[in-house]
Parts: structure tokens; sequence; C-alpha cells
């Protein structure tokens, strides 16, 4: 009895710690509501929102607040740091592509337009909010 008891004890613990792992992900708060594309992403996503066809060739990486998100696979803000006050930051992301997982650190640095530049080693990319008229 003792021992399934205590059996019952251990399988709520471990249920509780991993809901509050959950409930403590990694935001990347800095990037505020809304999703951010590529000019040609937010197309693609505007054609998939009008009722387009989703597939490997049509659906966009973006990246939110929970981090980067694409067909064929994501990746998640593990820590954030500023490293200049309300314009760049530094995340180490988890990423995971098929059965790949990798660890990469971006630099995401806010310009003036509004736009994000993201750096990941030497490649750039210019992210824009493709729901900015959604007023979301």
């Amino acid at each position: 009895m003792r021992s399934w008891s205590f059996a019952l004890f251990l399988t709520a613990a471990i249920v509780s710690t991993a809901a509050r792992a959950d409930d403590a992900a990694v935001k990347g708060a800095f990037i505020g509501p809304g999703t951010y594309a590529t000019a040609e992403g937010c197309k693609k996503l505007a054609a998939i929102e009008a009722g387009g066809d989703q597939n490997v060739g049509t659906v966009p990486e973006t990246l939110t607040e929970d981090g980067f998100d694409s067909w064929e696979g994501s990746c998640a803000f593990v820590s954030v740091s500023e490293v200049e006050t309300g314009k760049k930051w530094k995340a180490q992301m988890q990423c995971v592509e098929g059965a790949e997982e990798v660890e990469e650190t971006d630099i995401f640095e806010r310009m003036p337009d509004g736009t994000l530049k993201v750096t990941q080693d030497d490649h750039v990319t210019v992210l824009q909010r493709c729901d900015a008229a959604k007023g979301n």
C-alpha cells in the first residue's frame, strides 16, 4: 500500500513539474504580437489564409514570440539577452528539422521601419510583420 501511494505521489510530482516547464517556456517578447516572415513569405501566408494549399512549397518560415516555424521544422527560444536597449537581442535557439536537432545563436535587430533583421552566422534575413494591417 505504501509503495503504491509513493508511486502515485511521484507520478503527480512529475506531471506537475512537466506542466510548469511548459508554462516557463522562453518567449521572444521583444518581437511583440503578430507573425513575421520575408516579404515573399507574407504573400504565401496571405494565400494560405485565403484558402490556398498548404505544402512544403507554399508554407513560409514564420517568426512569432514562440520562435520560428516552417513546414519542415521549428526553432524555439532557449534564452534571450538584450544587446542594445530596445533595439538588438541575442537569442539561443533550439531547432528541430525532421530527426535533426541543433542549437543556434541568432541576433535580432529592430530596424527603424519596424522590420526585424535576423543574423545567424553570416546569413542575414529581413522579416516584416505580415498581419500589421489587421491590428493583431
